[in-house]
Formats: C-alpha cells, structure tokens, sequence
C-alpha cells in the first residue's frame, strides 16, 4: 500500500493535470504530440507514451511536466530506475513540488529503496503530517518498531485516532514478538480515555486470542460499568465459565456470543470451536453444540468451521452428519483440495456416487495429477457398474501415484473389480492378484 495522504489532501489536482497551455508558446506539434502522449497512457500503452514524450522532450527539453509524465509512464512498466532518473530531473527542473516527491517516494518504496523512500518521506512531512505514516511503514518494513510506534503515536497526537493506524501497531507487535507491548498500548489508552468502549473490546480479544481468561473477564466487566448491554462480555465471560466448571452459565454465554451481530465472524468462529472441543471430551453436550452450529450456521458461512465440524463427527464415525458440513464447506471454497478429497470419501462410504462423480470429474480439471481423485472415481463408477469408465479413469490415475503402496494396491483391487464386470475374468483377476501381492507387502 502507497501513501494515504491523498484521502487527507485539500487540493487533488496533481502536477501530471497540469494544462497544456500554461505550458508556455509550444507549437502544435507539441500540443498534438503531447495529448497523444496522455492518450496512450490512458489505454495503458506506456511504451507508445513513451515515444510520443521523448518527441515532445526532443522539442521542450526544460519543460518539467515531461519528465514528470514519463517517469509515471516508467513507473507503470516497472521500470524503476528510470523512473526515478525522470522524477529526479522534473526536481531539477521544479524543486520542493509535493507531488513529484510524492510520486518519487512511491518509486522508492515500490523498488524496496528504504534508505531512499525515509530520505523522501521526511522531505514530504513539511507539506502534510500524515507523510509520517509512510515513514512509519518505512521502518516497519526496515524493523525500527519503538521508531513507527512513536511515529503513530505523534499522529494520533495531531490528527486523533484511526482504524488503519491501529492495524498498523498489531502487525508491528505481532512481527516484534511483543504481545505485552500490544496489551500494554491499550491500557494505557483506556487510562487516558476511560470511557472509550472500542478500547475495552480489543484489549477483551487480546486477552482472550493468548489465553489470559481471568484478565480478559476482568475487563470485561469494567466494560459492562460502562455499557451494561455490551454483548463482547460474553467473549471473556463464556471460557471463564467454561474453565470453572460452570458450563450451562458458559453455553448461554456462547450463544449470546453468537447470536451477536457486534462480534465479529472470527471471535465467534473461536468460540464455537473451543465449544467442540470441549464436546469431544464431553459427548454428552453433543446436542447443545448442534444448537450452537444452527446459530453460528445462520450468520456466519465459514468453510474452516465447516470442516473442522465434518472431522469432529468423521472421528465419532458419523459420517451421515459429516457430509453436510464437507458440501457448505466445499461451497464456500470450492477449490480446496484436502476439502474435496474429504468429500470424496464420506460420499463414497455414504453411497452418494453419482455425487462423486460429479466432484472428482470437476476437480480433475483443477488438479489432473492427483491420484486419489481417480481413485474416488473408480470406485464410484465401479459401484454404478459403469465398468468400462472406471478402466478409463483408473488406469489415468494409476500412472500417478509415487512411492504409496496402499494407494496402488487399491487401483489394482478396483481395476480387478472393473475388469471382471466387463466379463475380462483373466484380467480382472490378474489385478486382483496384483493387489493382494502389494497387500501383503503392507502387512509385513
């Protein structure tokens, strides 16, 4: 990401605007040369600007704008260097323009110049304050934090807080390592401005993400002095119920979490997963957790949850209730491999083979070279008694295979299988034996 500055900026209108006729006397060469020039760049043909501004360059060479329109025109093609050769002769040609260093600092940042792009951005911050935003992404990028951190800091100071600011101190604790620096940030925020609510529910997650319940239910309440409807309460109120062996108090505090329409997608999914794995050590809440997936289900369409809920009742051998999160799962991320391949087997053990069929037939477009997607095939025609189509499919798929045994013992078994529904009694048996012989390899 570039300078935000723009967004803050009073006047839009860039030096690249500027009219052809304060140019000064050019002829109509130049005129025509030049908005062929701006025409190119417009349908994103730099290279036929290019041409057209060393014409006009050839014909006005103390015109800045021209090396300034070029530089742009480098700049696009990646041609960095050179763009910064045209940004720095438009400097000659008109020191201290905010613009062109700004467009200069972009070059710098984008070439990953750091050393360049700090030099640029203290030259930009006489213009504008919120220039000390890049230098601060600048020594993030050069891993100077305590300096980004007081940077963000004096901007808050000047220009009050701000969404991206804060996302920009969570990656710099986050890549520091520093999570009591991150928590230590907000407290003494909420000291400063003790009625500020938003500052109440990061530090709730916070605490929550690394584990600390009984500081995160602490602030939960000092939370519910100031908003006694905040429903983020729940967050640090359902684990601290969980862990003091309260767990009816915990699963209505887990559903009020995720009936929330304040707390986001993320915090519930964490819940509701924490939820199952509580069941898991406790089936007998199994019902409960059903009634808290409805809920999560409704508002929340998440193809992580959805298999880590299809493993939960794959591992419990219910693979009927498996099935219907691997669909929503597949759904939502219809290119994920390791989902596919799930949902390939629970339909084979549920007998759903046309719908294998379908699957494996798609995803062999995606990923022509993965065994197992043939091998689901197979089985799937096998079962149909389409037998000449699963030969097709599964000697394609036999042929990529690397160092599986079991995998290639199951081919041999299916091929058999087909074979002998084609009458091949000899050949299908040849396999069958071919299977069995890498079957006992296994079992040594």
């Amino acid at each position: 990401m570039l300078s935000r500055k723009h967004i803050y900026a009073q006047d839009p209108t860039p030096f690249a605007d500027q009219n052809v006729d304060d140019l000064g006397d050019v002829s109509d060469q130049f005129q025509e040369t030049f908005f062929e020039a701006l025409k190119q760049k417009g349908i994103e043909n730099y290279e036929l600007a290019i041409v057209a501004l060393n014409k006009c360059i050839s014909l006005e060479p103390t015109q800045a704008i021209l090396y300034f329109e070029r530089g742009k025109n480098y700049e696009a093609l990646k041609k960095y260097d050179l763009a910064e050769e045209d940004f720095l002769k438009t400097l000659s040609l008109k020191p201290n323009k905010e613009s062109v260093l700004e467009a200069l600092y972009e070059v710098y940042y984008k070439n990953r110049d750091y050393e360049k792009a700090e030099n640029t951005a203290k030259q930009l911050i006489p213009f504008n304050i919120q220039y000390k935003e890049d230098l601060a992404r600048i020594y993030i990028a050069t891993k100077r934090y305590e300096e980004s951190l007081q940077l963000l800091d004096e901007l808050d100071t000047e220009k009050g807080g701000d969404i991206y600011r804060d996302e920009l101190r969570d990656r710099i604790y986050k890549l520091s390592g520093n999570t009591k620096g991150r928590t230590d940030a907000i407290e003494k925020k909420i000291a400063s401005n003790p009625t500020a609510e938003a500052d109440y529910l990061k530090l709730i997650y916070l605490y929550s993400e690394q584990g600390e319940t009984k500081k995160a239910y602490k602030t939960a309440l000092k939370l519910k002095e100031i908003n006694p409807n905040a429903e983020e309460v729940n967050l640090a109120l359902y684990k601290l119920y969980l862990e003091d062996g309260k767990t009816e108090d915990a699963i209505v505090a887990m559903k009020n979490v995720l009936e929330s329409k304040r707390i986001t997608p993320k915090a519930k999914h964490r819940v509701l997963n924490d939820f199952l794995l509580f069941v898991n050590e406790n089936p007998q809440y199994e019902e409960q957790l059903e009634e808290a997936i409805l809920i999560f289900d409704s508002q929340v369409a998440d193809s992580k949850i959805y298999q880590e809920l299809a493993s939960y009742f794959i591992n419990k051998g219910i693979n009927n209730k498996a099935l219907p999160y691997l669909k929503k799962a597949l759904a939502n991320d219809p290119e994920n491999i390791e989902i596919i391949k799930s949902t390939l087997l629970v339909q084979l053990d549920t007998g759903a083979y046309e719908d294998v069929e379908e699957i494996a037939a798609d995803a062999l477009e995606l990923y022509p070279s993965q065994p197992l997607l043939y091998l689901t095939y197979g089985v799937a025609l096998n079962r149909q008694s389409k037998f000449k189509d699963a030969i097709e499919q599964l000697e394609v798929g036999i042929d990529y295979i690397i160092d599986d045994i079991k995998m290639e013992s199951d081919f041999y078994q299916q091929l058999g299988e087909a074979y002998i529904g084609t009458g091949n009694m000899t050949k299908g048996q040849q396999h069958i034996d071919k299977a069995n012989a890498l079957k006992a390899q296994t079992n040594k």
